[in-house]
């Protein structure tokens, strides 16, 4: 029996989860959960919890610029997303700040 998402998204850290707000051909705005799924030094990547499913990239940007600023991305290529799942370690165990959170990689599995 599938989890309902409101009640995942409950009890999922706040660092873990965002809303992506996105703008249809029509000017219509949608709010979209989205869960985090692997973190670098420098990128996140959120998957969207919607049909159909997205992926997102929040990146730091480099040191000498604002801090806070972060630049949002939608991914189309996969090669991108298996490079920063590799690089925030397939093996490796979310440690806050690096890693891939396999919590929410087995809630996407289990809720298709």
């Amino acid at each position: 029996m599938p989890l309902d998402p409101a009640t995942f998204l409950l009890h999922t850290e706040p660092a873990a989860k965002t809303t992506v707000r996105t703008r249809a051909a029509d000017g219509t705005e949608h709010e979209i959960a989205a869960l985090l799924i692997a973190q670098t030094r420098d990128q996140k990547l959120f998957i969207t919890l919607e049909t159909p499913r997205r992926y997102l990239t929040h990146t730091r940007l480099p040191d000498g610029e604002d801090e806070d600023e972060i630049e949002i991305d939608f991914v189309q290529d996969y090669a991108e997303i298996e490079a920063l799942l590799e690089d925030a370690g397939l093996d490796g165990l979310h440690a806050g700040e690096r890693g891939v959170l396999y919590p929410n990689l087995l809630y996407l599995l289990m809720n298709p």
